[in-house]
């Protein structure tokens, strides 16, 4: 119980929004982070030129142009260039947006990384000293006298925290450590786009 309370307290406080600025061009592999397809995270170029794995889940896209307002959009959506124009589909709207008028596209996503990191940092900085002291309660004990029993209990006792400890240490090196795994696709969320002579089409 203490360690399922713990695992949900650590990823409720490990929710993680960041944000990525990228060129126009970059929004079609940008916009593979949407909910729904399969495969791996997308990677991208930044607006600074640096390469970035977007280990996430997109939230939303924002199209800022030189003239008018920005465009903001909810994910899912799906993009891709078509000649001079960059193509945009959500659920609720399609169009198609002339790259000259746009400047950036800015995107904010759930960090899976982040939020790993954090998670298992949380289970860490909580198991451990609860490992620790169970460890010490389980030596004190050894030093009571054991025929009373009292010293049996106080070493039985110990063992358990120690072990609710590591419980808790295992998961948090884990998430810790390791990589972000890519939620499965939900069953029903596929995306489908096309364009042709017909115009924009596609289902979510």
């Amino acid at each position: 119980m203490t360690v399922a309370l713990a695992l949900s307290s650590s990823l409720g406080l490990a929710a993680c929004t960041s944000h990525v600025t990228v060129a126009p061009s970059e929004l079609p592999a940008l916009s593979n982070a949407s909910p729904g397809p399969s495969g791996p995270f997308p990677t991208i170029t930044t607006k600074s030129g640096a390469r970035k794995v977007v280990y996430g889940h997109l939230q939303t896209v924002t199209v800022q142009r030189k003239e008018g307002a920005p465009l903001v959009y909810p994910a899912p959506i799906r993009s891709l260039l078509r000649s001079d124009r960059l193509v945009v589909r959500t659920r609720d709207d399609a169009r198609e947006i002339p790259l000259a008028e746009i400047t950036e596209v800015q995107a904010s996503y759930d960090d899976y990384l982040v939020r790993d990191r954090v998670a298992g940092g949380v289970l860490l900085g909580t198991g451990m000293p609860i490992f620790v002291g169970g460890v010490v309660t389980g030596a004190l004990g050894l030093t009571k006298d054991l025929d009373t029993g009292a010293g049996v209990v106080l070493s039985l006792s110990g063992l358990g925290i120690a072990g609710i400890g590591l419980l808790m240490m295992i998961p948090g090196m884990v998430l810790a450590k390791g990589g972000p795994k890519k939620p499965a696709p939900e069953p029903g969320k596929t995306v489908t786009v096309s364009i042709g002579a017909g115009g924009i089409s596609g289902s979510f």
